[in-house]
């Protein structure tokens, strides 16, 4: 009986190995396969020796840079980014390990998020005029960036923004971290058994995108590394909407928050939620709030057309502040 018990706890090993063995081998000729069919539609920039993908469309100044949500990738934002383009130059990327970017060895909190955003827009030769554009999580990363950065930030606009203090100011009836879920999938997913579940298929024909998007949203979901991003990006976020102080002021730049019509919480939640956007409203002397009725948390794809023209609205009102200006003076 020993000996059979032996063979048996063999043979399962030898399954399980087998098993892993070909998971990794499926997955990684399926992903070479995806990349070469879908390669990154910009441009590949070494950034403290990993490469990181921006993608830039359209001409003129200032450069609009949009910065997304937790677990976000550029291609998601393809729709806007291609109106925004047909009146400026307008530039999407991808943090570290999301999308078309190789991943670090850590989690980034903000901080590292927008040193590292500088670095690449100084590699990519983008040193005009800034419009930052911030979804989500990205609110807090474009307020990080223009506090070390000022110069460079000519105005702002807010999406459905996260704020620095959310997680201790806004009440949570249930557990708001990562999904338990993510916590078993990051680990699947190198063996190509998030891949074979269709689970991340799924998720994607179910959102508004656009074909050609969803093509490529599915591509990169199922890159092994994808969603040990997710779950790092959203551990280390949590730490960044437990600052023990607000945001700080912009100074007097142009500021539209838009935020959501559709917050859904509870009463006690949704008046937080609100309280904090009009403390976004407030961080220039030049904000103004912009109610989208017709949203949930993902005004982009819920009323597009609106981040579209608030867009447009402060591109315009720097370059009026341009001219204002006039050329500069010539000489010592």
């Amino acid at each position: 009986m020993r000996r059979i018990g032996k063979w048996l706890l063999l043979a399962v090993a030898t399954l399980i190995l087998t098993v892993l063995v070909g998971g990794r081998i499926y997955q990684g000729v399926s992903e070479s396969r995806d990349l070469a069919r879908h390669p990154p539609p910009g441009e590949l920039v070494r950034v403290d020796g990993r490469l990181m993908h921006i993608h830039c469309l359209g001409e003129g100044s200032p450069t609009v840079m949009f910065e997304l949500g937790v677990g976000s990738v550029a291609v998601s934002w393809a729709d806007i980014q291609r109106e925004v383009a047909a009146f400026t130059r307008a530039c999407v990327y991808d943090r570290a390990g999301l999308g078309y970017s190789e991943p670090t060895d850590r989690p980034l909190r903000a901080s590292d998020v927008a040193g590292r955003l500088h670095t690449l827009l100084a590699d990519a030769s983008i040193d005009d005029d800034l419009v930052l554009v911030g979804w989500s999580a990205g609110g807090v990363y474009i307020r990080e960036y223009q506090r070390r950065h000022p110069g460079r930030v000519k105005a702002m606009l807010l999406v459905a923004s996260s704020h620095e203090q959310q997680a201790v100011r806004i009440p949570r009836e249930t557990d708001a971290g990562p999904d338990r879920a993510l916590r078993i999938a990051r680990h699947l997913a190198p063996f190509g058994l998030v891949r074979l579940s269709g689970v991340m298929s799924q998720r994607v024909a179910s959102s508004s995108a656009s074909d050609d998007v969803k093509q490529v949203l599915e591509v990169l979901y199922h890159r092994s590394h994808m969603l040990e991003t997710v779950w790092n990006e959203s551990a280390a976020f949590e730490l960044d909407i437990h600052a023990e102080d607000p945001p700080s002021p912009i100074g007097d730049i142009p500021l539209t928050v838009v935020t959501p019509g559709r917050y859904e919480g509870t009463p006690a939640e949704t008046e937080a939620w609100s309280e904090l956007q009009r403390e976004l409203v407030g961080l220039s002397p030049r904000g103004k709030q912009v109610i989208a009725a017709e949203s949930g948390h993902n005004v982009y794809s819920d009323q597009p057309e609106l981040v579209v023209e608030a867009t447009r609205e402060l591109v315009e009102l720097v370059r009026d502040r341009t001219r204002d200006r006039g050329p500069a003076p010539e000489g010592g």
